[in-house]
């Protein structure tokens, strides 16, 4: 080797090289290991939990199990009162998506109701406690008007807008019957939406989901006995 420095060089970078892809393989390994699942057939769980407001990491890791081939079924622990309308549907149609390659089943645990049954009505199946909570069917705006608190404190809002109704729902005036029929429109679109979604996942007639859909809760009890 004293003879040959170049040679030693070479060796020493040789294993050094080899030490750092061990090294990258290894983190790869370990930080997707979820996703390598090693070994036979699968089922995987995802977890959706809380308040419904970000889609992506559910969407994300749907998307992964349904293109790995290892993965047979995929179960949805759903444990959310809901939340946004826009990222629940995402989550669905993403649901959907990997129920025509694989077998989807939806698992409620304390709640699943709202957008969190609203993801579950993609799935083949919906399996829940008896005294879990799930339905509530509908869609909601809530506004406050504070008009008179500020008026008593001596405050006066001042609102500059592009359009009439661009400050609909503002908490510093009554809300017009023109406001009211335009929000009651967008909401009335939304439900309908979710009673569609809902028909189509039950296998249910939509005026039976209809009758249902009115934002009453049921156990799991209940659910299972309407369908």
């Amino acid at each position: 080797m004293k003879k040959h420095p170049a040679l030693l060089g070479l060796m020493v970078f040789g294993v050094l090289l080899c030490l750092f892809l061990i090294s990258i393989w290894a983190l790869s390994y370990f930080s997707n290991r979820e996703e390598s699942l090693w070994g036979g057939e699968k089922v995987a769980i995802i977890e959706i939990r809380g308040v419904i407001t970000d889609p992506q990491p559910v969407t994300e890791r749907l998307v992964k199990l349904r293109k790995n081939e290892k993965v047979k079924a995929i179960v949805l622990r759903i444990d959310s009162p809901g939340g946004a309308v826009g990222p629940a549907q995402e989550i669905y149609a993403e649901v959907k998506k990997a129920q025509k390659e694989k077998k989807v089943l939806a698992s409620i645990g304390s709640v699943g109701a709202s957008g969190g049954y609203y993801v579950a009505c993609g799935a083949d199946k919906i399996m829940a406690n008896p005294g879990s909570i799930t339905g509530s069917i509908g869609v909601i705006v809530e506004s406050l008007n504070v008009e008179d608190l500020l008026h008593k404190i001596g405050l006066r809002p001042m609102v500059v807008k592009s359009g009439k109704v661009k400050d609909m729902g503002s908490p510093f005036r009554p809300m017009t019957d023109e406001e009211k029929n335009l929000l009651q429109g967008v909401l009335d679109s939304v439900h309908g939406q979710f009673i569609q979604a809902v028909a189509e996942g039950r296998n249910l007639p939509l005026e039976k989901v209809r009758e249902l859909a009115d934002g009453r809760i049921f156990s799991g009890a209940q659910a299972k006995a309407l369908g």
